[in-house]
């Protein structure tokens, strides 16, 4: 293929002059594809390219290009928070041209009224469909959608509201559809009414290949999938291959299935670093950045910091953002040699090597307790595509890691050799089909049942088990009263109205209203057990020996009855292990000793507080909705200490911008304990918390009064 050439694109000067400041002289094969096939011209179009294949390039000029020729605003959704913050920032180029760009995730219950004056506004799927919820009036302005990493309508969790925005998206406006692996996307294609790009050109080929031991000890064998193959040797497969990468200038990304077997690994790839070129005044200088993180546990900071310095680092969910960004940014400056991780991270943030090792091809399922499955082969790809960095590497290896030659073939069968599962509808579950009913009743205007079922039509559900479900979603939507039927429209109620703005699962409303309904007030782990086991709660490991203490120390009577079923009874006390963690926080409870006492990271602990920070003020809305007093105002004092993790004597501080719980409890031991205080004592706060910060803190204690 002829690729088309910067110069000779159809578009505004101004444009070609920011790609040309970028360094892009020619559009790549697939941008060029994309092009021919209208995306100048508001086509809509699914295109399916490998990572790294400049997906992204071709989002810029759908979105740019509509927004000089038509006007309106385009949306970019994304399914993580990190990417959204990525993509922000690769945007910001476009404001050269007087667009103006803006992102927003969290905080489910407002409308972003200020997003009206933005015309490209990056977002995530789930804040897409909570702002459609709420009637956002820009959105009516909105017609031009780009629906990033689509592949994610496959996630249990997250593909249900992938699917839903995709539903409204392609009545309201053109679709841009991007994913680097997607089976049927001749059929996705179709369901979505666009014209197909689908390629396998990466900028960087892409060598797989299998990696298992030889038959002498330390031998081991990589076969790559053509057939050829090499060696490499050490004590270790994953150590031996990971060394023999870096020790020829490269970067390595291992990915294992747990975190520790993502802490064991780097441990010992560090052990060996040794023999390896490193620049230790960099690593030295990111170790000491490691050390200063405030979001993050002390034992890990020391873990890290003593990696680190032998350019090797652990990657998990269960670490702060801080911690996370760090490792990032120093592997993309290629400072960090070796990144292990858990699967997490080839899903989100862009972070390319020229190596990728897949070191487990089982994991354990979560719901069925001592089973373990094969990884899908979307993951398996997700991994592999990682491999390979453009402007360092001629070439990108991943390779799958086996226990016995016997394996190979297996291997290179069911991952190397097999398209990707086909993308298939998540809405197939009661709670999430509940949830698309009550989301299209709160943004439509005039809903009649007709209304719903060519919504319903629209969606990837066959469309026998759509039906059966539809009379069964009114139903129950009907008997639990968040729906009312006037003539023949479908209206909200006062509570459907809250649950759908506050962005609740409906079986979590339900859950709430019957618990606070039915019982008195209780006491503070009460309402945090019963938060967290909603669907919407955030879900811990919990081993044989804390069920027993946690209910051993359990003081209270509870909301939620012990459940009898083996699964839900996990739950249960994975929700009673929430709720002991956050009767600590808001206890003051040092976040170390949280960390140590738990077996959580501190990654976990934060997204347990945002979770629970969001059901809290969720409750005490629906305890106010519900004209339930004493349980609203309980709810609502802890929806104020959640936050910033305090006791109640400390609330009047907090809403001072600026002051956490360990500048609150200073300031309050040592007798200022209201913002009307901190402005009366201005020198005192001065002294306590140090010039500039006191100063700040007095200035924004007087905003906090007016």
């Amino acid at each position: 293929m002829t690729c088309i050439s910067v110069d000779s694109l159809p578009v505004n000067e101004k444009i070609k002059d920011i790609l040309k400041k970028r360094g892009i002289q020619k559009l790549n094969p697939p941008q060029t594809e994309a092009v021919q096939k209208g995306l100048l011209d508001d086509k809509p179009l699914l295109i399916v390219s490998p990572t790294a294949s400049g997906k992204t390039l071709m989002a810029e000029l759908g979105m740019v290009s509509h927004l000089i020729n038509k006007g309106g605003k385009a949306v970019y959704a994304t399914p993580l928070r990190a990417l959204t913050n990525e993509k922000y920032v690769t945007f910001k180029d476009w404001e050269q041209l007087g667009l103006k760009v803006a992102m927003t995730s969290g905080d489910y219950d407002t409308d972003d009224y200020w997003l009206k004056d933005y015309d490209i506004i990056v977002a995530t799927y789930e804040k897409l469909d909570s702002l459609w919820r709420h009637n956002s009036p820009w959105l009516k302005e909105v017609d031009y959608f780009v629906l990033d990493e689509f592949h994610y309508m496959n996630d249990p969790e997250r593909g249900p509201v992938v699917e839903s925005v995709a539903v409204r998206a392609k009545r309201k406006g053109t679709i841009l559809a991007l994913s680097a692996t997607i089976g049927n996307y001749k059929q996705i294609a179709e369901w979505l009414k666009a014209d197909v790009v689908a390629t396998n050109w990466r900028p960087v080929p892409l060598k797989e290949g299998v990696l298992y031991v030889g038959n002498k000890k330390k031998d081991f064998v990589v076969m790559y999938k053509d057939g050829t193959f090499r060696k490499v040797y050490g004590e270790c497969p994953i150590v031996a291959y990971a060394l023999d990468v870096i020790s020829k200038d490269g970067q390595v990304l291992i990915f294992r299935s747990s975190r520790k077997y993502a802490e064991a690994t780097a441990v010992k790839i560090s052990q060996y670093m040794n023999f390896v070129k490193l620049n230790d005044k960099k690593l030295h200088e990111v170790a000491e950045r490691v050390k200063e993180v405030e979001d993050g546990g002390s034992n890990e900071k020391e873990a890290l910091y003593n990696l680190i310095l032998k350019g090797v680092a652990y990657h998990h969910a269960g670490l702060s953002k801080g911690l996370r960004d760090i490792i990032e940014n120093a592997f993309r400056d290629r400072i960090i040699k070796v990144i292990v991780a858990t699967p997490t991270l080839a899903a989100g943030v862009n972070l390319p090597a020229r190596a990728v090792v897949i070191g487990d091809i089982h994991r354990f399922n979560r719901k069925v307790i001592g089973f373990t499955e094969y990884i899908p082969v979307m993951e398996y790809k997700q991994m592999s595509g990682r491999a390979g960095r453009p402007g360092f590497d001629e070439y990108g290896e991943s390779v799958v890691v086996v226990r016995t030659k016997s394996e190979v073939d297996k291997v290179m069968q069911r991952y190397l050799n097999s398209d990707v599962e086909p993308i298939e509808s998540k809405l197939g579950s009661e709670s999430a089909f509940y949830s698309f009913i009550l989301s299209i009743i709160s943004s439509e205007e005039d809903v009649t049942e007709k209304t719903l079922t060519d919504y319903i039509q629209d969606t990837l559900l066959p469309k026998e088990l759509a039906k059966k479900y539809f009379k069964q979603a009114l139903n129950w939507l009907l008997d639990n009263e968040f729906i009312a039927q006037k003539d023949e429209y479908l209206t909200l109620t006062r509570f459907g109205r809250r649950i759908s703005d506050l962005y609740l699962n409906p079986f979590t409303a339900v859950t709430i209203k019957d618990a606070l309904t039915r019982n008195e007030k209780r006491c503070e782990i009460a309402y945090f057990h019963m938060l967290a086991y909603t669907p919407d709660g955030p879900l811990v490991s919990i081993t044989k020996a804390e069920e027993d203490v946690l209910l051993d120390e359990l003081d209270c009577e509870l909301f939620i009855e012990e459940p009898y079923d083996e699964y839900e009874l996990s739950n249960y006390l994975s929700s009673l292990k929430v709720a002991f963690i956050m009767r600590d926080w808001i206890e003051e409870v040092d976040e170390d000793t949280i960390l140590g006492r738990y077996g959580i990271g501190s990654g976990d602990l934060r997204a347990i507080i945002e979770t629970m920070d969001w059901l809290t003020y969720s409750g005490f809305h629906v305890a106010s909705v519900l004209g339930l007093k004493e349980h609203k105002e309980v709810l609502e004092k802890l929806h104020m200490r959640v936050k910033d993790g305090v006791k109640e004597e400390l609330i009047p501080l907090i809403k001072v911008s600026g002051i956490g719980r360990v500048r609150a409890r200073l300031l309050y031991s040592h007798g200022i304990k209201t913002p009307e205080e901190i402005i009366m004592n201005p020198e005192k706060v001065k002294q306590l918390l140090g010039p500039k910060i006191g100063e700040k803190i007095v200035r924004e204690a007087a905003r906090a009064i007016t």
